[in-house]
């Protein structure tokens, strides 16, 4: 059975913008729920990623790394990503600019 992730936006990223959720969600859903928790930074495209997550062991501010995987890697996790991007690569000048339906975010 296929399992379900709430739409759960978390900020994951140090020295670069990137907000994540758990599930691979509508990227225009992701987004909208990015803007309306107030995360109002320059953003690219969401993606569909596979995430795994392991325990940080450097004895600082880490609590954990997340890693990109491919998919059926054990113990990972389907993600909804979006990092830092700058003009032309922004969401909303993608959406713009393909002429997307669901580009209602800031």
């Amino acid at each position: 059975m296929k399992r379900e992730y709430p739409l759960d936006i978390e900020n994951v990223g140090e020295d670069t913008y990137i907000v994540m959720s758990r599930g691979h969600h509508d990227p225009h859903a992701f987004m909208r729920k990015v803007r309306e928790e107030g995360y109002d930074w320059p953003l690219g495209m969401p993606s569909h990623r596979w995430v795994k997550m392991t325990p940080a062991n450097d004895g600082g501010e880490h609590s954990c790394f997340y890693n990109f995987v491919d998919e059926g890697t054990r113990g990972a996790f389907p993600a909804t990503y979006a990092h830092e991007a700058y003009g032309d690569d922004r969401y909303e000048v993608v959406c713009a600019t393909s002429g997307s339906a669901g580009g209602g975010a800031a």
